[in-house]
């Protein structure tokens, strides 16, 4: 072999060195958005970027969207399973389920915008998951809804809650708040509409008969259900008082409500943890935003003419 030859070769050896080398340092992250949720994504990789996990240089990120096909998300499942993964960050309560049971139990899994991880079989406790997962719950304290509500609206009697029929996150929420309002002497009307026209069929039939809606934190509502509340709310008077920051900036009245990027970035810091080998999910806890983010929609409450006490403070204001 000549000179040249050899010089050759030893680049070429040189630069396959350097791939595999690359290529062994890589971190492979399964992104599952279930339905979107941007903020969450964007808080999540803004975290592992402060932690060194940067995009394009030593991290990759498999972003999937199923948009709330569970058939299409069992594929997406299937697909991360084959892609041997460093870890994969799930959104939203049916994603995580549909993750957890087809992944290999030794792949972490970080979940957020999970309301009930633990009720609903995905955990064990906040405290200790018992598996490979763990994460952060968009669960906003029941305490904080009455109070803010009772605080905005003292004379109302009556209320509708509206949560996804069968989504074991939503049901949960909307027992819970419908027996906290029942022990502060206000009546509950459960409805349970399974998709968008239905959302607007039930709440048409609420006029003149509720003092305000009440939306969950589920699915049908955060992909157009809140949107389709909203209109109802503007024409007929009734205000809504929202689990979700995005219903409040489209148009809902009020709300306590979890920010889904603070969320995101809390849960972008357990993977760090993972990645980095200093924890597993069994020693992390899981988590929520507390306190949450009081959220008024400036426009809605001067159309609703409803006053906001000088006692409310903390109050962050969307038009």
């Amino acid at each position: 072999m000549n000179v040249k030859m050899k010089g050759i070769y030893f680049l070429i050896l040189s630069l396959l060195t350097f791939s595999m080398s690359v290529m062994a340092s890589e971190y492979k992250i399964g992104l599952s958005a279930w339905s979107g949720y941007p903020q969450s994504i964007k808080g999540f990789k803004d975290a592992l970027a402060k932690g060194g996990f940067i995009e394009g240089k030593n991290t990759l990120f498999i972003l999937k969207n199923a948009n709330a096909n569970r058939q299409k998300q069992i594929e997406i499942a299937q697909k991360f399973e084959d892609e041997n993964l460093d870890l994969i960050y799930s959104l939203t309560t049916p994603s995580t389920v549909i993750i957890k049971d087809i992944v290999k139990p030794t792949t972490p899994i970080v979940f957020s915008i999970v309301t009930y991880p633990a009720d609903s079989g995905l955990i064990e406790s906040f405290d200790y998951s018992g598996n490979n997962l763990v994460g952060t719950s968009n669960y906003v304290p029941l305490k904080y809804y009455v109070d803010l509500f009772i605080k905005l609206l003292p004379e109302a009697k009556k209320v509708a809650i509206f949560h996804r029929k069968g989504e074991p996150n939503s049901n949960i929420q909307a027992v819970n708040l419908s027996r906290l309002f029942r022990r502060n002497k206000i009546d509950v009307l459960d409805q349970q509409p399974e998709n968008l026209a239905e959302v607007r069929q039930m709440a048409q039939a609420l006029e003149g008969k509720v003092d305000a809606i009440i939306t969950t934190t589920d699915t049908l509502m955060q992909n157009g259900g809140e949107q389709a509340l909203v209109l109802i709310s503007k024409a007929h008077g009734i205000p809504i008082l929202s689990s979700n920051k995005q219903g409040i900036i489209n148009g809902s009245t009020f709300g306590p409500v979890a920010d889904f990027y603070t969320l995101g970035k809390m849960s972008g810091e357990m993977a760090i943890k993972i990645l980095n080998g200093d924890s597993t999910p069994k020693k992390l806890k899981s988590k929520l935003q507390n306190p949450p983010t009081i959220l008024v929609n400036k426009s809605s409450i001067d159309l609703l003419k409803i006053k906001i006490p000088a006692s409310l403070t903390s109050i962050v204001y969307v038009d």
